[in-house]
């Protein structure tokens, strides 16, 4: 736990942004080990590398899916993570982790971590 107070809300243009955060550890062959999300669960689909994120609601409009894998590669390999598929009106993302040596879908290696930040709208105001 932190030793700060932090403040509730963050300054945005946008009226009424969520923001949820989640932390998942692979296993074998891409299957999740343990997820620490709030506000969302996720499980490996039925193709390597595609994950499909469940949202615990529903939402006006997806703003961002941020990403990070941190997994264990060769040299000059990477991963990163794109949308693949959304209808957050009905509570569903779908992200696929990409191989950067070959552009493929590739499954996370056993141990590694996907943290993950989805952003969003929670209003039906428009400025």
């Amino acid at each position: 736990m932190a030793d700060r107070n932090f403040k509730p809300g963050a300054m945005a243009l946008e009226k009424g942004l969520i923001c949820l955060y989640g932390r998942v550890v692979i296993g074998t062959s891409g299957a999740i080990a343990s997820q620490d999300c709030r506000g969302f669960s996720i499980a490996l689909s039925a193709s390597p590398g595609i994950y499909d994120i469940t949202l615990e609601d529903n939402y006006n409009a997806l703003y961002m899916v941020s990403a990070n894998v941190n997994d264990a590669v060769a040299a000059g390999e990477g991963k990163f993570v794109q949308i693949t598929a959304e209808d957050v009106e009905a509570g569903t993302i779908e992200i696929t982790v990409v191989a950067s040596d070959d552009g493929l879908a590739a499954d996370i290696a056993s141990g590694g971590i996907l943290f993950l930040e989805i952003t969003l709208k929670n209003s039906t105001v428009i400025y």
